[in-house]
């Protein structure tokens, strides 16, 4: 039976330039919109919010879909993102790398990528969710074989000029269109519960290897 693609309806590009949300090993859709962007411009003054992607990003575990949250020292509810520190007194990151092992070791290219990515969750500790994000998104983009183009606000706007802005999408929220296609590839538990969309970027890294940011462009 053939498969319908899902529509993301995201927003008409009006520059060669989009504002984005600093995320924790984004979803799908954020990457499929970044590359479609000369340039990105990530938001570091906007408020920092719970359940947002900031900090959280949704894996395929072996239950189904299974969400990773970096846990972030409670400040004022007005904290700029580029200000919210991680907490360190759980071991959060051992419990993600684990799932991540978990859940992919059946992958066909997790044994290819670990390497690269063990020592951040093993080693790396940053003091602000920004430094861990952009860590991860670097490490990513390079696995991915993508060069994305990115600089950061120097203030709060509510408007951008010239520019696109997806900061909406970190509420799941979107309504104008052209859309976006769903990228579609076999998942490691998708017998079991079916293919999830737009899952982090990590899932079909590790499921399709460096073909995925070819997929991710088309």
């Amino acid at each position: 039976m053939e498969v319908q693609s899902t529509i993301f309806p995201v927003q008409q590009g009006v520059g060669e330039t989009c504002i984005m949300p600093v995320s924790y090993l984004p979803p799908i859709q954020f990457y499929q919109i970044m590359l479609k962007y000369k340039s990105v411009i990530f938001d570091i003054h906007e408020h920092f919010h719970k359940q947002y992607y900031f900090n959280r990003c949704e894996i395929y575990g072996a239950n189904g879909k299974l969400k990773l949250s970096v846990p972030i020292i409670k400040n004022h509810k007005r904290t700029p993102l580029k200000d919210a520190s991680v907490f360190y007194e759980e071991n959060w990151r051992i419990i993600h790398w684990r799932s991540l092992q978990a859940a992919y070791r059946r992958s066909p290219f997790f044994e290819f990528y670990e390497d690269a990515l063990a020592p951040i969750y093993l080693e790396y500790k940053p003091q602000r969710l920004i430094d861990w994000n952009l860590k991860l998104f670097e490490v990513i983009n390079k696995l991915l074989g993508v060069t994305i183009n990115y600089s950061f606000t120097e203030s709060y706007q509510k408007i951008y000029e010239n520019s696109t802005d997806y900061r909406g999408l970190n509420l799941r929220k979107s309504s104008n269109i052209p859309a976006l296609i769903e990228v579609k590839y076999q998942q490691v538990f998708q017998e079991k519960y079916g293919f999830i969309s737009n899952l982090s970027i990590i899932d079909i890294l590790f499921c399709e290897g460096r073909h995925a940011g070819q997929m991710l462009l088309a």
